[in-house]
């Protein structure tokens, strides 16, 4: 078995641990994972069970958590040449068996800690690690706030596997199905906090990075401008494949309701008005640019908010909205100005 639990002696807990006057560690972290994998072709990390790798990369990614602090062994192991924001870090790229016996396939972050002699894992990632930084960083920020927690994750975990969770924008919008607007409202700011704060950071690793390499500050500062350009440019574009993709889900969704979701041609959503009654219920209604309303009674449709939610984030653009019409009755609902959910297209 790959997992076991980490041996340290006179202490419970990590936070007893750093209160002891370490032992040296080794300088050249990178060093000392080549000359460890020459000798075995393998490397023990640590899992600290109260930080971020175990908290959220691994219930997330991989559906797995450790209730103490735990040891992994890596294998096949190929040292990355990806750009790390920290000195005492390195990236590796290598596999390992999972609670399940199942081998799989990572991108770690490890880096060397005060107390300890074998690496620790800071974060791990399945896919890429440049789409999965602010999905990490959104991760952690929510959980400290209170609003997500690792047993949460790992039922994201088969979303997660599926696609549906690829960036930090996908997490949230699974987070706010089941919230209330004024949770909504929280996560969002938290989101929007922690998105800033990050992207600040990697801004001026690279522009240290630039200066390091020789290059002149004013350089460097447009390196960085160009990276923030494309950061934007790919996330608009990940941003409309991901309501794409809410389109589909739905329309499966109506599908197995004997229904079928229709979408109304492009115009832009000027306002949006909450717990309006309209026929005797309380509704959202929306505003259109063609002077037209929309309305959705949002105790049966949408008795979280969530769909008002993301309404509202669109306001001022242009949009598409679905509506369910029975299979047999074509046009019976969006004929009379209900909707069901709204898109952006552009």
């Amino acid at each position: 078995m790959q997992f076991e639990k980490s041996e340290r002696k006179k202490v419970s807990s990590f936070g007893e641990m750093k209160n002891l006057v370490a032992s040296k560690v080794p300088q050249n972290l990178q060093e000392l994972v080549s000359n460890k994998v020459q000798k075995s072709e393998a490397l023990e990390i640590v899992v600290i069970c109260n930080e971020h790798a175990n908290c959220d990369s691994l219930p997330l990614r991989y559906g797995m958590h450790f209730a103490t602090d735990s040891t992994m062994i890596l294998s096949r192991i190929a040292v990355s040449d990806k750009f790390q924001t920290k000195a005492d870090r390195i990236g590796i790229e290598a596999h390992f068996t999972d609670s399940n016996g199942q081998d799989q396939f990572g991108y770690f972050v490890i880096g060397l800690r005060r107390g300890f002699n074998t690496p620790v894992l800071i974060t791990v990632w399945r896919q890429d690690a440049d789409t999965e930084r602010h999905l990490s960083e959104v991760m952690m920020s929510l959980r400290k706030e209170g609003m997500l927690s690792p047993a949460a994750l790992k039922e994201l975990h088969p979303d997660y596997i599926l696609g549906k969770i690829a960036k930090h924008s996908d997490l949230v919008m699974l987070l706010s199905e089941k919230m209330s607007d004024e949770k909504i409202k929280k996560m969002n700011e938290i989101v929007s906090d922690t998105v800033a704060k990050t992207k600040a950071e990697l801004d001026q690793a690279l522009i240290n990075l630039a200066i390091a390499n020789g290059e002149n500050q004013e350089k460097a500062k447009d390196l960085a401008k160009e990276k923030e350009a494309h950061a934007k440019t790919t996330e608009r574009a990940d941003f409309l494949q991901a309501e794409l993709d809410r389109q589909e889900r739905e329309k499966l969704s109506a599908h197995r309701d004997n229904k079928q979701a229709t979408l109304s041609a492009p115009d832009k959503l000027v306002d949006v008005l909450e717990r309006q009654i309209h026929r005797g219920s309380s509704c959202t209604i929306l505003i259109m640019g063609d002077g037209s309303r929309r309305h959705m009674k949002t105790s049966t449709f949408d008795p979280n908010g969530s769909v008002t939610a993301h309404a509202k984030s669109l306001i001022g653009k242009r949009v598409r909205i679905s509506c369910w019409d029975p299979i047999n009755q074509p046009g019976r609902w969006s004929n009379e100005g209900y909707f069901r959910n709204v898109y952006a297209v552009e």
